[in-house]
């Protein structure tokens, strides 16, 4: 008998073989939905052994939405001279490796990536459920479920309803979809051709006749456009057919079956009574918001799209000042897409008369260029006009160029430059702390608010307002606090007090130039309230006033007492919280009370027992709730010992919106761990999960390197780097390294470790500021060392994975050039 990794496996290889055979026709790979289906296994165990033969080596994995996975063998073996990668990206395709052998011959045809449901813009952000809604519907056997598309016009229900039927072709394996769309409104006055629509008609004096829809689109799908437009009495005779699954024609003796998705779209909600009748009888409602509720940065998204199609359109460059981005993006659009489609088509059409030189190369948009309505708005008519400019800083030019093939290098730079914004906001609020504290109306409430946004502050964000604290500042509130005890876990969350370092700096500046007048007229409001933390904030500024030669005022004590309270007591509100789901009577609430025994400190669990008796719907609602109560503010973590519980996090979140993470397969020692890291209010969610337990060492040798890296790590790489996290970078890369070495069967050497360490840490500082290098000579190399660069990139997937970024095969080539011997 062979085993279900046996059966998966010989399946991934023989369908690679006939892909490549085929010359990749059909879809891009193997899917753990359609290899369920083919081997009659469980879809959630084929997707781990898919995904475990790809972390042996034996897959490669395509990421996206569904994850496909080919055998590396095969395409390895037909194409023995190209670098083929472990994992590719969602933007990437496995031909873009191997484009140089295909031939001009080939019959591979890449499908645009703009055409599919995950291509839309919105897919990770408001249409996020809408589209996973769309995908489960099109993909339920056998024809799909039929939906209403519901939202006003112009917000994409049509480009919604072909993206699914792109989808309905990717799943179905090049089966082919016919697709038809009926206009409502031409019905309505003269329902019989709808009636004859459904039902087919024979015609007149001959055998011939015409099909109903459903005939002529089996195993295809039907848009109804504009359902509301119908008359109630087609609307009834649509709905008896949706209802019995089954349809009368007029030139057949017997019923035929309902072998068609129906996808019908409407303006109205679905509780109107102008529709709902056949509301109720199309089971998915996908409910698609206006643009200007769907956030600005999807807006502006739109509106870099819609200019991006232009220049594919007419063959030319054009090119969009920023300030004119900000101008379309400030506007409201009742209609929406069509509103704003037409707003850019006006101005594309007035800059390309507008240009003097029809040979010129570029068409630039202008405020000359815009519509008489677009320039009758006023600046004070317009919306976030300030975020949209910051949100624009992360492009370097002022001009937004889009190429005559729909490309954009700046609006690449926008949908993935995600981070930017994130530290614009922080800048932001550095330049919020340069105020005077007399002109705030509620203290506690500022200081709440600044907090909150600290605690959840990225690394490079926090090292660049440390930067910018005084050394003496920094030195003189530490010595204070350390002198009492109560202010022991704020010492070891002092990143919490770098909004108030800051501003006491800022404080200290304007008073040694003389542009700040303090008085002791006031009164203390924190005295009674904070005494201790009062004390403490007095005794800081007298030390300062010594120094400085004047007399802080009780509103600067006051601010600096208030904020040392309120920092204390977030440190008990910033725990990850962690429950416990074990397969059992009694084994998730014996682990959690063995833990309990052995970790100290604060921290929050809960533990659900799945008994035999317990359904799957109660054990979902009961994560849920518990989840809920469980939440301190900074996500739960599921830990679960095996399937179907894997998958408990991902439902959780999807219903209360709850950042979650999910260990599977959980041990005693594990879970113990992940305890004792979750007492940290420093380790986040993705911390707790990525910090992995320290292995005994047998040998007096292995130690070696922990203590020679910990000597690298302080006196090179800590100097060196300038705003990732050292500790975390370190331990990252150090298992990154001794998993390359293992499998290049290296043995381990200071020289190696030293190349490998600080190359790597910059270079990851490089990526994530999307500033990597290029290599002059790369397809040489690759040819050369392909099974090295495998290694590599496979050593670097847990670095990748935990800062959350995509190392570029440059990259990966001057990582490799370390292992390769000296000449």
């Amino acid at each position: 008998m062979k085993t279900r990794m046996e059966k998966v496996g010989r399946y991934l290889k023989e369908w690679t073989r006939e892909w490549l055979e085929n010359g990749f026709q059909g879809e891009n790979g193997v899917d753990a939905l359609n290899c369920a289906l083919d081997l009659d296994l469980d879809r959630a165990n084929v997707s781990k052994e898919l995904n475990r033969l790809w972390k042996e080596g034996k897959a490669i994995k395509l990421q996206g939405k569904p994850v496909y996975y080919l055998d590396y063998d095969e395409v390895a073996q037909r194409y023995p001279r190209h670098y083929i990668p472990s994992i590719i990206a969602k933007d990437e395709r496995i031909t873009d490796f191997i484009r140089s052998e295909m031939g001009r011959g080939s019959h591979f045809s890449k499908q645009p990536e703009d055409e599919s449901l995950d291509a839309m813009i919105g897919a990770r952000g408001s249409l996020s459920e809408v589209i996973l809604n769309a995908k489960s519907a099109v993909a339920y056997p056998p024809y799909g479920i039929d939906c209403l598309i519901i939202g006003n016009t112009g917000v994409g229900k049509t480009l919604l309803a072909h993206r699914m039927h792109n989808y309905a072709r990717a799943v179905r394996n090049g089966q082919e979809v016919p697709f038809m769309t009926l206009y409502c409104q031409n019905y309505q006055e003269d329902p019989a051709l709808f009636q004859e629509a459904l039902f087919g008609s024979k015609r007149r004096g001959s055998i011939q006749y015409a099909p109903s829809i459903f005939a002529t689109c089996r195993n295809g799908i039907i848009v109804l456009e504009q359902i509301e437009r119908l008359p109630y009495s087609c609307q009834n005779q649509l709905g008896n057919i949706l209802s019995q699954k089954r349809v009368h024609t007029a030139y057949q003796k017997e019923d035929l079956p309902l072998q068609t998705m129906i996808i019908a779209t409407t303006c109205l909600p679905a509780e109107d009574a102008r529709i709902q009748t056949l509301a109720q009888l199309l089971p998915v409602h996908l409910c698609m918001q206006d643009i200007d509720r769907r956030g600005i940065y999807e807006k502006m998204e739109l509106i870099m799209d819609l200019f991006a199609q232009e220049a594919r359109h007419i063959q030319t460059t054009i090119r969009v000042h920023k300030d004119i981005i900000a101008w379309f993006a400030g506007r409201q659009y009742v209609n929406n897409v069509v509103q704003m489609r037409n707003e850019i088509q006006i101005s594309c059409s007035k800059a390309y008369l507008e240009t003097a030189n029809p040979r010129q190369k570029a068409v630039y948009v202008s405020y000359q260029s815009l519509s008489l309505a677009m320039r009758s708005q006023s600046e004070d008519m317009l919306d976030l006009n300030a975020t949209i400019l910051s949100l624009l800083s992360c492009i370097p030019n002022d001009y937004l160029q889009f190429d005559p093939d729909g490309t954009s290098s700046a609006m690449t730079v926008f949908r993935h430059a995600p981070e930017m914004f994130t530290e614009h906001r922080m800048r932001q609020f550095v330049d919020e702390f340069n105020i005077n504290v007399n002109d705030l109306d509620d203290i506690d409430d500022y200081v709440r608010e600044n907090i909150s946004v600290l605690k959840d502050c990225p690394a490079p964000q926090l090292e660049a307002i440390r930067q910018n604290i005084n050394p003496y500042v920094y030195q003189v509130t530490m010595q204070q606090l350390s002198q009492r005890r109560s202010f022991a876990g704020l010492r070891a969350n002092v990143q919490l007090l770098y909004g108030i370092l800051l501003h006491m700096t800022n404080y200290l500046s304007r008073i040694e130039h003389g542009g700040e007048q303090s008085t002791d007229a006031q009164v203390s409001v924190t005295r009674e309230i904070y005494h201790e933390e009062y004390l403490c904030a007095r005794e800081v500024y007298q030390t300062f006033g010594s120094i400085y030669d004047f007399s802080p005022s009780q509103r600067e004590i006051d601010f600096l007492a208030s904020y040392l309270a309120i920092s204390n007591q977030w440190i008990d509100h910033v725990n990850v919280a962690i429950l416990l789901i074990c397969h059992g009577e009694r084994v998730a609430s014996e682990m959690a009370q063995i833990a309990r025994r052995m970790v100290a400190g604060t921290y929050y669990l809960d533990v659900i027992d799945f008994s035999a008796s317990m359904q799957l719907n109660d054990l979902l609602e009961l994560a849920c709730l518990k989840v809920t109560e469980l939440n301190q503010g900074a996500g739960v973590l599921i830990a679960c010992d095996m399937e179907p519980l894997t998958t408990v996090g991902a439902y959780v979140h999807r219903q209360t919106r709850i950042p979650t993470r999910t260990v599977s397969a959980i041990s005693l020692p594990e879970f113990v761990r992940i305890v004792e890291q979750s007492t940290s209010p420093l380790n986040d969610l993705d911390m707790v999960c990525a910090q992995q337990p320290q292995q005994p060492q047998t040998h007096a040798d292995q130690k070696k390197p922990s203590a020679f890296i910990e000597q690298i790590k302080e006196r090179v790489i800590a100097k060196t780097v300038s705003f990732i996290d050292v500790e975390k970078a370190v331990r990252i890369l150090t298992t990154c390294l001794q998993n390359t070495l293992q499998e290049l069967e290296i043995d381990y050497s200071d020289v190696l470790a030293i190349k490998y360490l600080c190359h790597c840490s910059n270079m990851l500082e490089r990526v994530i500021r999307n500033e990597s290098w290029d290599y002059p000579k790369i397809n040489l190399f690759m040819q050369q060392h392909s099974y090295l660069l495998h290694v590599v990139e496979h050593g670097l997937e847990f670095a990748a994975d935990a800062f959350g970024v995509k190392i570029p095969l440059t990259e990966l080539v001057y990582v490799a050039q370390i292992f390769l011997p000296e000449e």
